[in-house]
């Protein structure tokens, strides 16, 4: 039976009401944005200030990304969503190839340069859930428990991870913890840290409400390849819209990539030089 939690006060699920229509009335409403960030990596190309460009690329990742998160959300249309994360997938997988060659960025975190291959999933969630596993190992790695549980590898998964879910390493980390679960191919505990997490998620919803948790999503998809269910009825996980079905790639493209598949190709040059 799934589990349903009610929310910790009307404020949220007033919110959320209100959050589900506007959206419905605001996609695709924000292209001038999307345009801006198109305009802005096109400048750093021109002046090859190579160093900002893997900022750029990240902007038009969560563009496309919360695109997809709002598509999936609303059910608005699943082809859509799956669209939008893909494209995000292409430019994350750009990001990852820079980083790996050794171009330098300004994208910090909390004040100290971004550890990309720590914080994978914040990338690689999209290629998860445009059921794009390949692609989403370029961003992973094989050598990281995202990237062993995408490849099945749950032994990797396991000796990777602490050998407890309470351990102070992940302690914090509702996220982990599922992956650790999902690992062990505990389900009672995987219900058990996804419920952890919702829990944390409206705890702060006055500070930054959270109405589509696409990361627990994510973990749900992984969850499901172990053959873990999820039990909880929240309307942050409606994981009823996911499936395994690829859409067709063939006229999707990041109109970009060619140009800076060429400045990753001058690098490699330039190395070898």
């Amino acid at each position: 039976m799934k589990k349903l939690l009610s929310y910790s006060t009307k404020y949220i699920d007033n919110e959320i009401k209100k959050y589900h229509e506007s959206a419905k009335r605001g996609i695709d409403t924000d292209t001038d944005f999307k345009e801006m960030l198109y305009q802005r990596l096109d400048r750093r190309i021109a002046e090859q200030a190579y160093d900002w460009i893997i900022n750029s690329l990240c902007d038009l990742f969560f563009w496309y990304a919360g695109g997809g998160d709002i598509r999936m959300q609303l059910d608005a249309d699943k082809t859509a969503a799956k669209e939008s994360y893909y494209i995000a997938t292409l430019i994350g997988v750009l990001c990852y190839e820079m980083i790996e060659k050794g171009f330098s960025h300004h994208v910090l975190d909390s004040g100290y340069p971004y550890d990309f291959k720590k914080h994978n999933f914040n990338f690689s969630k999209a290629a998860i859930l445009a059921n794009e596993y390949e692609l989403a190992l370029k961003m992973t790695g094989t050598d990281t428990v995202e990237g062993a549980l995408v490849s099945h590898n749950y032994l990797l998964a396991c000796a990777l991870l602490p050998k407890s879910p309470e351990d102070d390493s992940i302690g914090t980390d509702e996220i982990r913890q599922c992956m650790w679960a999902i690992a062990h191919a505990d389900e009672k505990l995987f219900n058990k840290y996804m419920e952890k997490r919702i829990k944390m998620l409206r705890r702060y919803a006055r500070l930054s409400l959270t109405t589509f948790d696409s990361w627990g999503l994510a973990a749900i998809k992984l969850a499901h390849q172990r053959g873990i269910q999820c039990n909880l009825n929240v309307i942050e996980l409606p994981y009823q819209f996911l499936d395994d079905i690829r859409i067709d790639t063939s006229g999707l493209t990041f109109p970009k990539a060619e140009q800076i598949r060429s400045i990753i190709g001058e690098k490699e040059s330039q190395i070898k030089e």
